[in-house]
């Protein structure tokens, strides 16, 4: 049942599903040409082309606020989860969303700052650069003169946020407790990470530490620049830093202007990804045009931090192993990674997906490397992890989806790039960092450290163990398997049982009224028909019930 919590929000929610929900029904059983919410009649804009299932969704989600437009957001990256139609409408919400009036936006860096705009700066622009669900972004001069970007969060975002995080967490337990599907998808978990990624969105101190880490990843590097922070105006709901002078990486006109080969710049753009993958193991997950400038030293400068993924050990490898394997053609070496990287699911599709990887694998490994476009493998696996129901580790996902969005940046610079033809020199070579003394013994001092823990916690463990079972505390358990078929199928019966049983009474209750009643008067047959069929559908009623709990 749902609680008592947010009730007029749950309101607010179920009523614009409500709204958009009917079209989704109707379209589903053929009969949405005949419904005109093209009309405007619950609120649509008119138009003479009826919506679409993907379009009623993406609706509902720009009416229910920024929980739902970043959800929707996040739902337009994921083809392992959805259909194609639906990423397609969903990534329109990506530069739908109206800035705030700049007093609101005034009044919140008052607050977090403790003192007035006019103090903190000696000019702050009244028009936003650029405004998402959670915050906007605008250009201003500190009172020691250096150009910064301020990044605002949204009054009222978070406290919104929290609550509708709230009401989607009771909604996905519910769905998960009731629906075996939900279960299959791992829909709590889905949650979770959403939940994470949304929250941490809400933190811009998170993001400024995001920003310092690859400022110092990247300290040697000459290619790459990365915008200092200034902590000192710089909260969790107010980002201040450095701006950027340049032009955006997909102006090819701008940066040949600038004297640059747009050739040279993608090449440094691969390079600058791959490092972040496979030395760093700390990447920028939001390959946004918007988010990389060609600096006027011809530099390649980042700005929005605030996804980020990180990749462990032995991640690199398995992925250092999964490009060198496609550079290669060796297809052992390719289905050994995606398994150790973790797409896996059950049993009999596992088996499918392999030979269907197999199958697309085979037909890349016959082109030259000139013509494999990384981006359109990563859309393949996508296409057959969705198609199988295999779910992706988010780690994994946020690569595939980041390399692939990557490759299709750059090709903006340089049509005929690819990115599989920077990748292999570059894998060749960290292939031969990963293999050397110095990696192999930093991973033997790890592990030794590890066994060494276990072997001192060991005897303890034992002994623990072993006065449990003299004690006759310790508990085994067996889980059997096909309990939950044989539980879904009693239900069943159960539900055809509760139709029988009500429909048998209300013949009944009928045949009695029908065989009782005489026009024009009132009879004690015909009162007592009509309590006895109620009293039948009652028994009846409370007889389900009483089986329903026996389960």
């Amino acid at each position: 049942m749902i609680g008592p919590k947010h009730v007029k929000r749950k309101a607010q929610i179920a009523k614009i599903l409500a709204k958009h929900g009917f079209g989704f029904l109707v379209d589903r059983v053929g009969l949405g040409k005949f419904v005109p919410f093209h009309w405007g009649i619950l609120g649509h804009r008119r138009r003479k082309i009826p919506y679409s299932a993907p379009e009623h969704l993406r609706l509902a989600f720009e009416e229910l606020g920024s929980t739902f437009i970043k959800l929707g957001q996040i739902l337009s990256t994921r083809p392992d989860l959805i259909p194609e139609e639906y990423i397609e409408e969903l990534s329109r919400l990506q530069d739908r969303i109206p800035p705030c009036p700049v007093e609101e936006i005034e009044k919140v860096i008052e607050e977090e700052l403790g003192k007035p705009v006019g103090e903190i700066f000696s000019y702050f622009e009244k028009s936003a650069v650029a405004s998402a669900s959670i915050g906007q972004v605008h250009r201003a001069i500190l009172k020691s003169g250096e150009r910064v970007i301020v990044k605002v969060q949204k009054p009222g975002v978070e406290s919104q946020i929290k609550q509708d995080l709230e009401i989607l967490e009771e909604l996905v337990k519910r769905i998960s407790s009731h629906w075996e599907i939900a279960q299959r998808w791992d829909v709590e978990g889905l949650f979770e990470e959403f939940a994470y990624v949304l929250k941490n969105e809400l933190d811009y101190i998170r993001e400024g530490r995001n920003a310092e880490t690859f400022r110092k990843n990247f300290l040697k590097d000459q290619h790459i620049y990365i915008p200092r922070i200034y902590w000192e105006y710089t909260t969790s709901k107010v980002l201040v830093l450095e701006e950027l002078q340049g032009t955006k990486l997909t102006d090819v006109k701008g940066i040949r202007d600038m004297g640059f080969d747009p050739k040279e710049i993608a090449k440094k753009g691969a390079l600058m990804y791959l490092n972040m993958f496979f030395r760093d193991g700390f990447f920028h997950g939001d390959p946004h045009p918007g988010n990389f400038f060609v600096l006027k030293d011809g530099r390649i400068g980042i700005v929005d931090f605030g996804m980020v993924g990180v990749l462990d050990d032995m991640r690199r490898v398995n992925l250092l192993q999964l490009i060198y394997g496609i550079a290669k053609n060796d297809m052992s070496l390719v289905m050994d990674a995606l398994y150790d990287l973790g797409i896996k699911g059950e049993m009999k599709k596992e088996v499918m997906l392999r030979k269907e990887l197999e199958v697309l694998f085979s037909y890349y490994f016959f082109q030259s490397l000139s013509e494999v476009k990384i981006s359109r493998v990563v859309h393949e696996i996508f296409r057959l992890t969705y198609r199988y129901r295999i779910n992706l580790p988010s780690d994994l996902f946020l690569f595939l989806k980041t390399i692939g969005m990557a490759e299709g940046l750059l090709m903006k610079l340089d049509p005929q790039f690819r990115m599989i033809n920077v990748a292999e020199p570059y894998v060749v070579r960290m292939r031969k960092l990963f293999l050397s003394p110095k990696f192999m013994a930093r991973r033997i001092e790890r592990n030794t450290l590890i066994i060494s823990k276990m072997m001192m916690e060991s005897p303890e463990k034992l002994k623990r163990f072993l006065n449990m079972l003299e004690s006759g505390k310790l508990e085994f358990s067996v889980k059997y398997e096909g309990e939950k078929r044989f539980v879904s199928d009693l239900r069943k019966d159960i539900n055809r049982l509760t139709v029988s049983i009500i429909t048998l009474a209300f013949i009944l209750s009928m045949a009695l009224i029908v065989s009782s009643y005489k026009p024009g008067f009132f009879r004690v047959e015909y009162f007592l028909a009509l309590v006895g069929g109620t009293a039948l559908i009652f028994l009846g009623g409370l007889m389900v019930k009483i089986l329903r709990e026996g389960t």
